[in-house]
């Protein structure tokens, strides 16, 4: 496998341009037919043995470093240990743990064999762990220890789970090996499978409003769709003190495909952080000042929680800061604001957008042009319009459905959704694929995100589906009926909310509140509980018995 040219998919990596408008008309896409992605963000960079890939550090101040070629020969073992479990092509492993450089070897060692990663975020309780691997047919798991109670728990309903590996210390059972044990057995000399670029990679699972979570499949092109990261993470220019970071967990696509693939990709590094806990708004200024990161990825929830800690210019080094990256929910004027009060005027603030099944979509690039408080432009390469519900472009200022045009050659796009031919089918309308996304499009190509299409609740960056909630809620014995909704809150944008009916004789007090709470907790995942919970008498519905959300969020005072 070659070494992709810098003036191929990243074409404008080492050129200087005049303007935007001649970036996007030189640019073209050129995807090999056969690849690896693992090579690209791992093997290409590891001949300089001194070349850092990762930075860490733990909750107990542990702080450490990876180099490309330790990580080369650490995937090598990875791969070559699943490889003699059994594992083929196309098999799909599961990796449930937090950030952390394991994380890291674990996709980019399972990449190498040919077969497919699944993150999955550690806050899963056994409901919502047990659907996702049974629905993937994992055949590995590689988990935390904080993971093996629940998963246990559900083990024997997964008869393909051969085999989990635990990432740190844990008293292991039966079919179940220490990750540093697995990878200490097993060779560093592993020939990478050769890949067409259309093979499955990565399957990521996200929230449907209806029904079970989709999982979404993307290809191994899809390491190649970096033009707007480049653009919107590093405006457009490589520097050599250039360290990258998201605060997020590597379970989500955002901080996994959106900062740290395309960090390795460029042969840079970036910092990983297992604090161990939520996020610690304090922990985020000393780690800026600590590795002198210059290229961040926060969303808008962790810098509203930054912006209540006191003073952080005078008590920490913050002029290390280029850009700063955001999306994933509402953003506005004032922490844009904030942000550059807080680092200076060195640090320029990209706000962008996307999905799990395409991203990046727009993103903004103050090198070329001017940002305006919204999600910025089309990515070079793409066509991105706003449409209405037969497909047609419409006119400047007109509101519709933000669209990406799907069969241009680019690898934006998802695959499929996996196992599920229908809502892939749902998904697109002509030659366009639908976001789901309301907004607006002005005469100089500026997009404005308004609001979901659908019923999706955007919470601290995470998208919930509302029926996963419902699902768990009715479950539980006090229960007749649930509707959930996101209503607005001040720190982490949206939040669940749910309305519930229930059983005669049961008293509707804070206590069953809590304990409803912490049912969806420990049965689902701990980010997705309702944090507001209100008893009702009936709820509203269709005339086939369908609960009509738009009209709880109207009872809210919601548009």
């Amino acid at each position: 496998m070659e070494k992709i040219s810098k003036n191929s998919c990243y074409y404008f990596y080492g050129k200087q341009w005049n303007s935007w408008e001649e970036v996007c008309e030189n640019f073209k896409w050129e995807i090999p037919e056969k690849m690896n992605a693992a090579f690209y963000v791992c093997d290409a960079h590891a001949d300089d043995k001194s070349n850092v890939a990762i930075f860490h550090e733990n909750g107990a101040g542990q702080k450490g470093r990876m180099t490309f070629f330790e990580l080369k020969n650490n995937t090598n073992r990875l791969a070559d240990y699943i490889c003699k479990q059994g594992l083929k092509q196309g098999d799909r492993v599961a990796i449930c743990a937090s950030q952390r450089p394991e994380t890291l070897v674990s996709h980019i060692g399972i990449w190498k064999t040919g077969a497919v990663s699944m993150p999955l975020t550690v806050l899963f309780g056994p409901d919502g762990l047990k659907y996702r691997l049974e629905h993937s047919g994992a055949k590995i798991a590689i988990v935390e220890p904080s993971v093996l109670e629940n998963l246990r728990e559900i083990k024997q309903d997964l008869p393909q789970l051969k085999k989990i590996i635990v990432i740190g210390d844990a008293k292991l059972k039966e079919d179940e090996v220490n990750f540093a044990d697995a990878l200490e057995e097993s060779s560093t000399d592993f020939e990478m499978v050769e890949l067409n670029a259309d093979d499955n990679m990565v399957l990521i699972y996200t929230g449907g409003t209806t029904g079970d979570p989709k999982g979404v499949i993307h290809r191994h092109s899809w390491i190649f769709r970096g033009p707007g990261h480049f653009a919107a993470l590093c405006n457009a220019e490589i520097r050599p003190e250039d360290v990258f970071w998201n605060p997020a967990d590597f379970a989500w696509g955002g901080p996994l495909f959106d900062l740290a693939f395309p960090a390795l990709f460029y042969g840079k590094p970036l910092l990983t952080y297992s604090g161990g806990g939520k996020f610690d708004p304090e922990k985020a200024f000393q780690l800026i000042a600590d590795f002198k990161l210059t290229i961040l990825y926060i969303p808008p929830t962790g810098l509203r929680m930054m912006r209540q800690v006191n003073n952080p210019s005078e008590r920490f080094d913050l002029n290390s800061p280029r850009v700063l990256m955001s999306g994933a929910e509402s953003f506005g004027k004032a922490l844009p604001e904030w942000v550059g009060q807080t680092f200076g005027p060195q640090t320029v603030v990209h706000e962008a957008y996307g999905q799990t099944e395409a991203t990046l979509l727009t993103m903004n690039c103050q090198k070329y042009y001017e940002y305006k408080y919204n999600i910025g432009r089309a990515v070079p390469g793409l066509k991105v319009e706003i449409i209405d519900e037969k497909g047609n472009v419409l006119a400047p200022g007109e509101k519709g459905e933000i669209a990406i045009g799907a069969f241009d050659g680019n690898p934006v796009v998802l695959k499929e959704y996996w196992k599920n031919p229908e809502e892939t089918q749902k998904k697109f309308i002509g030659n366009w694929m639908l976001t789901g996304d309301l907004g607006t499009k002005d005469q100089d190509g500026y997009f404005t995100f308004i609001s979901r299409k659908d019923d999706i609740i955007i919470s601290s960056g995470y998208r919930i589906g509302p029926s996963e909630i419902e699902d768990t809620l009715v479950k539980h014995e006090a229960v007749v009926e649930v509707g959930v909704i996101g209503v607005p809150d001040d720190t982490r944008g949206e939040i669940p909310k749910a309305f519930i009916i229930l059983k005669n004789g049961i008293l509707p007090d804070e206590e069953l509140k809590n304990e409803l709470k912490s049912y969806v907790k420990d049965r689902l995942a701990k980010h997705e509980y309702p944090r507001e919970i209100q008893f009702v008498n009936e709820l509203p519905k269709t005339t086939t018995g369908k609960i009509m959300r738009r009209i709880l969020r109207k009872q809210e005072g919601i548009a």
